[in-house]
């Protein structure tokens, strides 16, 4: 039979200990090596597992007491949330993995809930993004650039044309592309956050209606890489994105530049014909 071989937590004797989420970390020293990151309800252990030897060991602990966390195990990052509305970013590509912390203006009586936030790669950066269907409000944080992590470096895109709010919010990203999904509307909106008028971030198509036939959208799960599950047909969609359709919304809207529309389509994979098409005619 084969051997399991499963690590045992500094915390796992404690009677709340919860384990979070798990992910292995690159750059083993040795092919037979591989460093695992285990994160519970009381912080986060590095482990490193021989699978010749079939041992393992504890490399590093970083105590923190929990609620939630979100993985990006691409990009060797993760966020706790440590507070009602405190954050707590790890990049383990660095050699010190622990990133400033810091707090999501939240409305008055309400904490972080695990729909609210989403840890992302777009553009080779790590995002915390905070979707808050109260306000209408999409607010991206790079939490791995530390020049570029702190407030006055936030991205906020508003999502709603009223104050009256939006309803639950949830998010994708396809091809550096950031996808907000509003439910109860049943209509998503496609964002590059390079792009950019007079300092705001528009959506570059008009807002495009969701159809289903299989149940209503809230009860969908939107993970990693543009993957969709549908845990109650037990159904998996992959998101993607027709190029020349957003390309024919967006040179619907003028006014717009030649150089504006070839910078974003040279954002995109794929779009060498319609690059192509775009210089003919212009």
């Amino acid at each position: 039979p084969k051997q399991v071989l499963w690590p045992s937590c500094k915390w796992s004797s404690k009677a709340d200990f919860e384990i979070l989420g798990y992910f292995w970390l690159p750059g083993g020293p040795q092919d037979c090596n591989s460093d695992l990151a285990m994160v519970s309800s009381h912080g986060i252990e590095i482990f490193r597992l021989s699978f010749e030897q079939k041992t393992w060991k504890s490399l590093k602990t970083f105590p923190s007491s929990v609620r939630i966390c979100w993985l990006d195990p691409a990009a060797s990052t993760v966020l706790l949330c440590t507070g009602t509305r405190t954050l707590q970013p790890f990049d383990f590509r660095r050699r010190n993995p622990k990133l400033p912390r810091f707090d999501l203006v939240l409305t008055r009586g309400h904490s972080i809930e695990p729909a609210d936030v989403a840890l992302v790669t777009i553009y080779d950066c790590s995002y915390c993004i905070h979707a808050d269907g109260l306000t209408g409000k999409v607010s991206l944080r790079n939490v791995t650039n530390l020049e570029q992590g702190t407030p006055e470096h936030d991205i906020v895109i508003d999502i709603s044309e009223s104050d009256a709010p939006v309803g639950p919010l949830r998010l994708s990203v396809v091809d550096n592309l950031l996808i907000v999904h509003c439910l109860e509307r049943m209509v998503a909106l496609i964002f590059d956050i390079r792009h950019k008028e007079r300092d705001i971030v528009p959506s570059l198509i008009s807002p495009c209606t969701v159809t289903s036939h299989e149940g209503p959208l809230v009860i969908w799960d939107y993970l990693d890489g543009g993957i969709v599950l549908d845990a109650s047909k037990g159904v998996v969609y992959q998101l993607r994105l027709d190029c020349g359709i957003i390309l024919e919304d967006f040179l619907s809207r003028p006014p717009h530049e030649l150089a504006t529309v070839l910078k974003l389509l040279l954002r995109r994979t794929g779009c060498r014909d319609h690059i192509v098409q775009l210089l003919r005619q212009g």
